[in-house]
């Protein structure tokens, strides 16, 4: 098939199928392995029968994906008749039913404690059950006609539009679109499209739907010239430009009484698409560089109305670190209020006296319904310590021209 297993991190994927294991390893990375599960068996409160969740899911605060995959025998004969006949047994039927039956379960029992990539056992019985992504993810073999694999959707009754992908085209998808933010949008894209123009969007390949939402979000229309954008996208971004912030985080969240903080921080940066990554990053970086200065630099900060959750970056003088958790704290709470945000993220740098570290970075979480504040609106219109800021429209995706 011509695809690489990613290797960024390790994950222990034992008695799982090829496509299983692929489909774990792009998930892991893409939608990072604090929020990846597989191989879902768990035992409902006052019972001793074990039941069994769709073979992947991802939740990640209020976006769930649910992820059934099936793989054709390679030893079976392939030709287009056996490979329509597998389609409508394991997909359309078996692969169905078992999502049906994970929805079912999230419905139905109050708990559903599994372990996620990185072993902490977490009840995903309290993910939001309201919208979410249902997908099968398929390997067949060499003879699967090809009108099978545009079919884009099952149409239930009960669990309403379930996505269809052949492994391949779901594997190109994460290539292109590098955040869960992105590909969740691109999914209600997909959706959305397919109920717009039913009759023909079956006719069309994936690659095409893709180039069509890289463009724009306009299902109005189908242009043959969208499948072109596939070409002439610019890709500037790689979920690679994660990975290092996200273990800087993870190693020192532990050291200062702030592990409830762990999974909040991570949701909010999971949740950023590419171009408002690119904000907080630039905004990041800065300030490393800004805090071996020995005055006083203004913090840099941004908001996300989409997420309602702001980030400040403070970059503390080295003789002011030992205040550095009222520093932290106190500027943190002032930009949640300035913004009249709901949720706010904090990110203070300082040069560290460790020799073996060139700065400290720490980081605090906070959430709470804005509501109106005498004292900190007279701090704020007498002596704001921020930037002023301005909104802006972020570009969605660039193309070379």
């Amino acid at each position: 098939m011509g695809l690489n297993y990613i290797k960024r991190n390790k994950v222990s994927t034992p008695d799982l199928t090829k496509s299983e294991k692929l489909i774990t390893q792009i998930n892991s990375n893409i939608f990072l392995q604090e929020f990846t599960f597989q191989k879902n068996t768990f035992y409902p409160p006052d019972t001793k029968n074990e039941l069994q969740l769709a073979d992947n899911i991802v939740w990640i605060d209020n976006l769930l994906f649910i992820f059934q995959i099936k793989e054709r025998n390679k030893e079976d004969q392939s030709d287009s008749m056996t490979e329509t006949k597998w389609y409508q047994n394991k997909i359309l039927k078996i692969g169905v039913r078992q999502i049906k039956d994970t929805l079912k379960y999230l419905n139905e029992y109050p708990q559903i404690i599994i372990q996620n990539e990185r072993g902490y056992r977490i009840n995903v019985a309290k993910a939001p059950h309201d919208i979410i992504n249902k997908i099968i993810i398929y390997l067949p073999g060499a003879g699967f006609p090809q009108e099978n694999r545009f079919s884009k959707f099952y149409e239930s009754r009960t669990a309403g539009l379930i996505h269809l992908f052949h492994i391949e085209d779901y594997y190109k998808i994460c290539e292109y679109l590098a955040t869960p933010a992105e590909i969740d949008e691109y999914l209600h894209f997909r959706e959305s499209i397919y109920l717009k123009h039913m009759g023909i969007i079956n006719n069309l390949s994936e690659q095409y739907v893709l180039g069509n939402f890289l463009e724009t979000d306009d299902v109005s229309n189908i242009e043959p010239k969208f499948v072109e954008n596939l070409k002439k996208f610019k890709q500037d971004f790689s979920i690679d430009e994660i990975y290092p912030i996200l273990e800087m985080f993870r190693s020192n969240i532990e050291s200062y009484g702030k592990r409830d903080d762990y999974f909040h921080i991570l949701k909010e940066i999971a949740k950023l698409k590419r171009n408002e990554f690119k904000e907080f990053k630039k905004r990041f970086s800065v300030s490393i560089e800004k805090c071996n200065e020995q005055n006083i630099v203004v913090p840099y900060r941004i908001s996300f109305p989409r997420t309602n959750c702001g980030f400040v970056f403070i970059p503390l003088a080295k003789k002011y670190s030992k205040n550095w958790k009222i520093a932290l704290n106190n500027y943190t709470m002032a930009h949640k209020y300035d913004h009249k945000l709901n949720k706010c993220i904090g990110v203070i740098f300082f040069k560290s006296t460790n020799l073996k570290l060139p700065y400290e970075v720490f980081w605090e979480y906070v959430e709470f319904d804005w509501a109106y504040n005498k004292e900190m609106e007279k701090l704020l219109s007498e002596e704001s310590p921020f930037r002023k800021t301005h909104e802006q429209e972020l570009e969605r995706y660039e193309f070379d021209k």
